[in-house]
């Protein structure tokens, strides 16, 4: 695991990498087209201070199976993506660190769908399993 921090623009090309680096995430992400802004929440007072807004996040330009870039906002506040999945600080770590799958932490609601598809969202389900064990050789949280 590294020392990148979460949320910043380097865990978020790092993420990126560790996507394009993942044959899983490759054949499990094929169809998948469209990019994901995700946004973090409710941060603790040491990011707080680093990201005023409180709500920092990147978008990953994901394409059938590729991380083709991410753009990562102090404030995402008032960004636009064809999908856009939110939680507070809390929630990422433990979604990062495989203490809930994404899928059941969007059906409870600690990962909000603000936009876009939900069954889309949920046929991709394995490849949103992927996603988190890229996360996670990520690390940072």
């Amino acid at each position: 695991m590294s020392s990148i921090l979460f949320p910043s623009r380097e865990w978020a090309e790092s993420y990126c990498r560790a996507l394009n680096e993942s044959p899983e995430y490759k054949r499990l992400g094929r169809g998948w087209v469209w990019p994901i802004l995700f946004v973090v929440t409710e941060l603790p007072p040491g990011l707080r201070a680093r990201y005023p807004s409180g709500t920092p996040g990147f978008i990953a330009d994901l394409y059938n199976g590729e991380c083709r870039g991410v753009t990562f906002y102090e404030d995402a506040g008032g960004v636009d993506a064809p999908f856009i999945i939110a939680a507070r600080y809390s929630d990422w770590l433990d979604v990062i660190a495989g203490k809930e799958s994404p899928v059941s932490a969007i059906v409870k609601r600690k990962l909000v769908l603000r936009k876009g598809d939900m069954a889309a969202v949920l046929r991709y389900a394995a490849a949103a399993m992927e996603m988190v064990k890229a996360a996670q050789r990520v690390g940072g949280v």
